[in-house]
């Protein structure tokens, strides 16, 4: 990565998006903190057919000392932001994606955050907000009750799964790269990666990231779950791979680690119908997989997740201890539904 010219760097990775783009450049380009001053985007087409190609050169062309235009073939989010990387010059880095927003305040107040914490964190999480098809706050909103940094061997509750909602330390990236081996949960080892260096985490109540749930559903990750790697190249490159680097590094299964593996095992435990997209005999190796990871997590983990109801609770320890018999009666008893059938 070149010397820091800017304060912040915004990589944007760039496909079939053209109907997004703007708005989400636009709002980069009206941040409060001053965008030709302290502001370079980096926009990479992975191999769009759509206009957006276009559009990036539109912008790169109004604005040739903060945009960075770089053309690749189709390789996926992790090619396309590891290719942005040697080109960051910015102290924090926020890897966008390329149909979200930004209000215009969030990178003055994350800036201030981070330089009143810089020797404490990596990383800052700031708070996520819905909109387009869905509204409100993210589910682990609970983080941002105040501005502070975190320690994660204390607060192991305090997960971050993403990166577009987040400023990385560029100093921090070192040679970390996404996984392109992964098409779901690449931005959650990329980050945890760099968590577990400091094992600390920004939350930056005041910036306020913007989500966006597609209404015509064609986002990557509202796609994912019809793909065979969301059931095992996810689950052994995403949520294997994150406990066995906490046990690499530490020698323990580090509590924030079990908690996000948790809280990604917790959706899937509750998603039914899964048998829609995987033939009996993957289906059954998959359990398989989720019943070999729900043992690496300790009685107490499973007990403090927040989104999973009580019984779902009960059964993941039943089932945890090898009680199957019991977590089956269980389910007939209460009607819960789950992966398993």
């Amino acid at each position: 990565m070149a010397k820091n010219e800017f304060k912040f760097t915004v990589v944007i990775p760039v496909y079939m998006v053209e109907k997004y783009l703007r708005e989400t450049l636009d709002s980069v380009i009206a941040q409060d903190a001053g965008f030709r001053e302290n502001i370079q985007i980096i926009l990479v087409n992975d191999g769009s057919p759509d206009g957006s190609g276009d559009i990036c050169k539109e912008y790169r062309d109004r604005y040739p000392d903060n945009i960075e235009y770089i053309d690749k073939e189709n390789g996926g989010v992790s090619s396309a932001r590891n290719a942005a990387i040697p080109f960051i010059r910015g102290k924090y880095v926020n890897f966008l994606d390329s149909d979200d927003c930004w209000e215009a305040d969030a990178f003055k107040a994350a800036g201030e955050f981070f330089d009143s914490h810089y020797d404490e964190t990596d990383v800052v999480g700031c708070r996520k907000e819905f909109f387009d098809a869905r509204t409100g706050y993210h589910y682990l909103d609970y983080k941002y009750e105040s501005s502070k940094t975190a320690d994660l061997t204390k607060e192991a509750s305090f997960i971050q799964l993403d990166v577009t909602g987040a400023f990385i330390k560029a100093e921090a990236i070192g040679e970390h790269r996404f996984s392109e081996r992964l098409k779901y949960g690449e931005d959650a080892v990329f980050v945890n990666s760099i968590l577990l260096e400091k094992r600390t985490l920004g939350v930056c109540r005041e910036a306020l990231h913007r989500y966006r749930k597609r209404s015509d559903q064609s986002s990557a990750l509202q796609n994912d779950i019809r793909d065979k790697s969301y059931y095992f190249d996810s689950t052994r490159l995403f949520l294997q791979y994150l406990l066995d680097e906490s046990v690499k590094k530490y020698g323990v299964k580090e509590k924030f680690i079990q908690n996000t593996v948790m809280y990604e095992l917790g959706w899937r435990i509750r998603k039914q119908g899964v048998q829609e997209y995987l033939s009996d005999e993957d289906y059954s190796r998959y359990c398989g997989i989720l019943m070999d990871l729900l043992r690496e997590i300790d009685d107490d983990v499973i007990k403090a997740q927040r989104y999973l109801w009580k019984k779902h609770k009960i059964f993941c320890i039943l089932k945890k201890h090898g009680m199957d018999a019991a977590a089956k009666a269980f389910c007939k008893v209460s009607g819960l539904k789950t992966v398993f059938g």
